[in-house]
């Protein structure tokens, strides 16, 4: 009878001794957020979303200095259509080869609406948004500025068809008497004009602590381009900014009054501006502020991060 016998252990190759660690389960918000991430980081490296960003900025850049222009001449009595961006359409139709300028500013104020509503749905990826609630704020917006441009493409498709676009305050008015004939449209108007003072507000804190920064590549620069650049977006956002809050203003107390026609659009909210004692110093300031608005738009067209 044999007796059963062990085999020596034999020892492990090295290669095998490696023990590979089990991952950890992904939580599904984490998952989520990642998803999104890397989603925003696909369509910012896209050359579609890119070329429909710089185009758009271009387009904007084009109109505000426009509307700089405009804002200076009424400042000294001499504008006679509106200072708003309807006005700045206005402007380019009377002008030679007018209809080739519209249909490329239609295109690219198109081309900004699906870029801001791309950063709306995925986010920036060169945003440099800390908490989630900046981050929600910058894709709201987004979406906002996204609608704002589209309505600017079909004004400029209904001017490129021959017929005349109403003036930022027409529209504002008439539809701010819609608003208040509706239930508590009273409140409503109110708070969509507090909504606007706050991000006339958000805007200037925005442009007084450079915030715009993050969105440059800066590391492309010279040192002249960069101090030209900050200079530009200071200037540039904290005048829009301010604008923001005065047609904020003016909304809130044409709900206050119950009166629409107590609204203004930007072109009112300039001539406003120009009424008032020292009013063309102060318009031509808000002028120049646009001025530096429309070239930090340029700015971006080359300099920013899609």
């Amino acid at each position: 009878m044999f007796l059963a016998t062990r085999r020596p252990a034999r020892s492990i190759p090295k290669r095998w001794r490696t023990i590979h660690p089990v991952p950890k389960a992904v939580r599904p918000l984490e998952s989520i957020g990642a998803s999104g991430s890397a989603l925003a980081r696909r369509a910012g490296n896209s050359r579609a979303v890119e070329a429909m960003a710089r185009g758009g900025l271009a387009a904007r850049g084009l109109t505000y200095l426009i509307i700089a222009s405009i804002a200076a001449q009424i400042a000294v009595g001499r504008a006679a259509q509106s200072a708003d961006q309807n006005g700045a359409i206005e402007d380019v139709a009377a002008r030679p080869f007018g209809r080739v300028l519209l249909i490329a500013l239609a295109l690219g104020f198109a081309a900004y609406a699906l870029w801001r509503w791309s950063v709306a749905a995925v986010g920036s990826p060169g945003a440099g948004a800390k908490s989630t609630a900046e981050k929600s704020g910058r894709r709201l917006g987004a979406l906002a500025s996204g609608f704002v441009y589209a309505g600017l493409c079909v004004t400029t498709v209904v001017v490129v068809a021959g017929r005349s676009a109403s003036s930022s305050t027409q529209q504002q008015q008439s539809t701010t008497a819609w608003l208040l004939g509706l239930p508590l449209g009273h409140a409503l108007v109110i708070a969509i004009g507090v909504g606007v003072v706050v991000a006339g507000c958000a805007v200037i804190w925005f442009a007084c602590a450079r915030k715009f920064e993050k969105n440059l590549a800066s590391e492309k620069m010279g040192p002249r381009t960069r101090t030209w650049a900050t200079v530009v977006g200071v200037a540039g956002n904290g005048a829009v900014g301010i604008v923001l809050v005065l047609v904020g203003i003016f909304l809130v107390q044409a709900a206050d009054a119950n009166n629409a026609a107590a609204s203004k659009g930007l072109d009112q909210t300039l001539r406003t501006v120009a009424a008032e004692p020292f009013g063309t110093a102060l318009l031509l300031a808000v002028a120049v502020g646009l001025v530096a608005y429309g070239l930090y738009s340029f700015v971006e067209v080359r300099f920013r991060r899609v």
